[in-house]
């Protein structure tokens, strides 16, 4: 009698493993979208800007990211973007969560508007699959 019932215990835990095996086969063909990784230099006529977020949007997905401009002009967003052709356009400057004061919003007058908002930024920069260091060139 107990070789009978360790052999249906065998048999149950095959089988979990085996549909556990399965699943894992399955989720690895599952299709991937590529994504690009995305860093770069903000310019405003020529010269590195950093007094503002970079935010990169599809107008077609509705996805995107932002990051903080740092010394230089440079960014880099936090995650990979599925490749594609994003609007980028600048937003006030992220505030610091572990402010202890809020800090009032401003906007850089110095900016055209256009720059602003995303449907009047005439800047698009195409994310390709890897890697991506680009150049977001603002003009007075």
């Amino acid at each position: 009698m107990m070789v009978g019932q360790t052999g249906r215990w065998g048999l149950a835990f095959g089988s979990a493993l085996a549909f556990a095996l399965l699943i894992i086969t399955l989720a690895g063909c599952a299709q991937v979208d590529p994504v690009g990784t995305v860093e770069g230099t903000v310019l405003l006529d020529g010269e590195p800007y950093s007094d503002a977020s970079v935010v990169f949007l599809s107008l077609d997905t509705g996805q995107g990211s932002s990051a903080n401009l740092g010394p230089g002009g440079r960014f880099e967003l936090p995650d990979p973007l599925p490749v594609g052709t994003y609007t980028v356009f600048m937003a006030p400057r992220a505030e610091d969560a572990d402010a202890h004061e809020p800090q009032p919003v401003t906007m850089d007058e110095s900016i055209p508007d256009k720059y602003w908002n995303e449907a009047s930024s005439d800047i698009e920069i195409t994310v390709e699959e890897g890697a991506n260091d680009v150049r977001v060139e603002l003009e007075t």
